[in-house]
């Protein structure tokens, strides 16, 4: 099943807008999901879940045309699904995005054509992938605690979307200096849950296209659009600019409530005015669930490295009660925040 994008706006859009004219800088294609690109590497087709996916869950795709000339001549694309024992679905859209919903347990392919004006093909893409059955073991947890008394599976639709669909993300993300121990990948798990938690798929759906409405036309306020955090992760884009280089310079904010709005709101300033291309790139990594994911991690390790030096992540999620996790989380969230 097709569904209609979000970002189906009420302006005119070009057919290869600004975010997906550019990889982020030093990233490959598969650093975002899984992906094919073109021959001539002109053009690159990202799915936002990797094989296998999940029947009856919803996937997106998004073509990049990073070759400016191609980016140029390109005025719509044509979309062409196909499950095993089942007609193609077909759709055209105007910009290089398709949100999709497998409806059989089969093989699919996903192919997309970049077209010029008088319907002249500029680019091809073809992905194929497995549809898998839901998790059974997770279907018979949520079954039998709804059947037992006492506490069970708290939201069984975000227990579903963390174990379809995000399973290898978490699950495969590691430290840049490799510790003992699974409490990194436990406090990542942590920040997954508590964003989906916070914000289902559709909600975190419209924000992105809001801030790709942002970065393309500028028809909303970049600087309040980020004020609040963004992706599977809830990443605050200030947090990510400061952690990756050359972005923004680490800033902590006052204690003080009313102070630091104040200074986030400068703080978020200062980023609105950088390079249109590093703000396209922290677009990007905060888009797709992979790299959100990753992003996350490096964001706790950095907050870990400059407060906690001394800490690996089992004693930062055991040690002193959980303090130090607790205000790992406030940093990420809030911050970082000025500590006395």
């Amino acid at each position: 099943m097709v569904v209609e994008l979000g970002s189906a706006l009420n302006f005119k859009i070009m057919a290869v807008r600004k975010t997906e004219g550019r990889l982020p800088e030093g990233l490959s294609p598969d650093d975002l999901g899984q992906s094919i690109s073109s021959p001539d590497g002109k053009a690159i087709l990202i799915s936002y879940i990797i094989s296998p996916l999940v029947v009856n869950r919803t996937n997106t795709y998004v073509v990049f045309v990073p070759d400016l000339d191609v980016a140029a001549s390109v005025e719509s694309y044509e979309w062409m699904i196909t499950e095993e024992n089942a007609a193609p679905t077909t759709q055209n859209t105007s910009i290089g995005e398709l949100v999709y919903v497998p409806q059989t347990v089969s093989n699919l392919t996903v192919q997309v054509k970049a077209m010029a004006n008088g319907n002249s093909e500029v680019a091809s893409l073809s992905l194929s992938q497995e549809v898998v059955a839901t998790n059974a073991e997770l279907e018979e947890l949520i079954l039998s605690a709804a059947d037992q008394p006492g506490p069970g599976i708290g939201n069984p639709d975000v227990a579903r979307e963390l174990v379809n669909d995000h399973n290898p993300y978490y699950q495969n993300v590691t430290l840049l200096t490799p510790e003992n121990g699974d409490g990194f990948k436990q406090f990542v798990f942590s920040m997954v849950s508590d964003g989906a938690l916070q914000r289902n798929p559709a909600q975190r759906k419209s924000m992105i296209d809001q801030l790709a409405a942002s970065l393309n036309n500028g028809t909303d306020d970049y600087t309040t659009l980020i004020s609040e955090g963004a992706g599977i992760c809830k990443i605050r884009m200030t947090m990510l600019a400061m952690v990756i280089p050359d972005i923004v310079t680490w800033t902590e904010l006052p204690e003080d409530p009313s102070a630091r709005l104040t200074a986030d709101e400068q703080l978020r300033q200062t980023l609105a005015a950088v390079d249109e291309n590093k703000k396209i790139d922290l677009f990007n990594l905060v888009r797709f669930p992979k790299s959100n994911i990753t992003q996350c991690g490096k964001i706790l390790e950095a907050l870990r490295n400059r407060y906690f030096a001394n800490a690996n992540f089992n004693d930062v999620l055991t040690g002193m009660s959980g303090t130090r996790a607790h205000w790992i989380s406030r940093h990420y969230r809030e911050g970082p925040i000025l500590t006395n």
